[in-house]
């Protein structure tokens, strides 16, 4: 009776891994397809003073820790968006609005590129930021931004950073090095370089 239970939970515990790890593989690809994640640096960045819409940060956990941390995440996302878009505005380079989760539930509930792109027009500006952090461990953290041209509807700048630990502190030296890339020009730099 013993045998047949334990045979039983491993094909159980076999079962319910491999569906987990096939939830996480369309997450991923999912993603991957959502922000371009994958897609080269096509033209010069934005230039000054122009009006970029912030989209809401998102959250891709494939972690399967068993802590609930839905919470800290929520605010980790917002603190994340808000500091960024204070980064980038204070810094005088770019007007950044940003669209909340709210707006964007009402008016792009489906959330496809094309919806994105209208929402971001909408708000007046002439790109988009969009930002996906993936955590795949306690440990292991990645940050993907990509930038939108909103009339060509191209990606012209991407940065993918990986960063330690899931806390306030290395969430926030995340984005501080992130704005540094914006501010101080290294996109502009990869885009005049020769490919």
């Amino acid at each position: 009776m013993r045998d047949r239970r334990s045979r039983s939970g491993d094909v159980s515990q076999g079962i319910t891994a491999l569906k987990a790890s096939r939830v996480r593989r369309r997450l991923i690809a999912t993603t991957a397809v959502a922000i371009g994640c994958a897609w080269s640096l096509t033209a010069a960045a934005v230039p000054s003073g122009k009006t970029v819409a912030m989209l809401p940060m998102k959250l891709l956990d494939t972690s399967a820790e068993p802590t609930d941390q839905v919470n800290d995440h929520t605010r980790r996302l917002e603190v994340m968006g808000n500091s960024l878009a204070a980064d980038l505005s204070k810094a005088g380079v770019y007007n950044v609005v940003e669209v909340t989760a709210a707006d964007l539930k009402k008016n792009c509930p489906s959330e496809d590129a094309k919806c994105l792109l209208q929402t971001a027009r909408q708000a007046g500006a002439s790109y988009m930021l969009i930002g996906v952090v993936h955590k795949s461990s306690s440990l292991i953290m990645q940050l993907f931004m990509r930038l939108y041209d909103v009339k060509t509807e191209k990606e012209i700048f991407s940065r993918d950073l990986n960063f330690r630990g899931d806390n306030d502190e290395s969430w926030r030296r995340a984005e501080v090095f992130l704005a540094d890339q914006f501010v101080n020009g290294a996109h502009d730099k990869e885009a005049k370089a020769p490919h």
